[in-house]
């Protein structure tokens, strides 16, 4: 059977009963594993439980959206979160955190800017990859990570121009593909993932946001994407690149264990 990593999930905000359908389903198409990425510190247990009781990995940050007034003693938690757990064969990442300059983020965007920046430095101080966000506010994200580069990473849900891959690509990212690739419209989007080097890019969910195509032409009132659509997402992949899905799969796996070096663990353990 082909093998699969969702490398970005969000996989508690799920009832209990369909998390668990989301994992069997998964397992069935072959997604042998996921990174669980918590969105801010009342939910870094949460990303945690579901990581153990489901076999998965998981990452914990502070999402633009979900800074709050409280910023500064949420960073302090979450430090000290990273802290207790460093130990945590199946913490795999600091994320999701990143800057978000579009309309649906209230937040001032010094304090985007702030939260970010330690963000990063703790990255750097735990020896964690980046599970990282940009929407609106690429350069931006770029400039931080030109000045504080972490070691390894993923840009979720690229959606950047080929110069600003070259630039992720060039400090130790790998590209996050998904839902948006599914699109026909996703012409930017679908064309650079063509045309990517073999080591660049990682498949992703985002579950249960960002559906792909077939979802929301089939349920337009409440459209979800799942963890068994990574496996979809290979097969656009190999259409795009032009190559088999088989090679897909063993390039999307080899892509994530250099991009999340604990998946190497938790993959041959299952």
């Amino acid at each position: 059977m082909l093998r699969w990593i969702d490398t970005h999930n969000h996989l508690f905000v799920l009832p209990e009963e369909q998390q668990k359908k989301e994992v069997s389903e998964a397992r069935k198409v072959g997604v042998v594993s996921s990174l669980v990425c918590a969105s801010g510190v009342s939910n870094l247990e949460e990303a945690r439980r579901c990581a153990y009781e489901y076999d998965q990995a998981y990452a914990c940050g502070i999402h633009p959206l979900y800074i709050g007034y409280s910023w500064k003693e949420d960073l302090t938690a979450l430090e000290a979160f990273l802290e207790e757990h460093r130990e945590d064969p199946r913490l795999a990442a600091v994320g999701e955190c990143g800057l978000d300059f579009s309309a649906a983020c209230s937040v001032p965007h010094d304090v985007q800017e702030e939260v970010f920046s330690t963000q990063l430095k703790l990255a750097r101080k735990y020896g964690l990859p980046l599970s990282l966000h940009g929407r609106e506010a690429m350069d931006i994200v770029l400039k931080y990570i030109r000045r504080l580069p972490p070691q390894l990473g993923i840009i979720h849900a690229f959606n950047g121009s080929m110069a600003q891959a070259q630039v992720f690509l060039q400090n130790g990212f790998k590209l996050g593909y998904g839902g948006a690739v599914s699109y026909d419209g996703s012409k930017r989007i679908r064309k650079i993932l063509s045309e990517l080097p073999d080591d660049a890019w990682v498949l992703e969910t985002d579950c249960p946001d960002m559906p792909p195509s077939w979802v929301r032409e089939e349920n337009k009132e409440n459209p979800e994407s799942a963890l068994a659509d990574t496996a979809c997402y290979g097969a656009v992949a190999a259409e795009l690149r032009n190559t088999t899905i088989e090679e897909i799969s063993e390039q999307s796996i080899q892509n994530t264990l250099k991009a999340i070096p604990k998946f190497g663990v938790l993959i041959s353990a299952s």
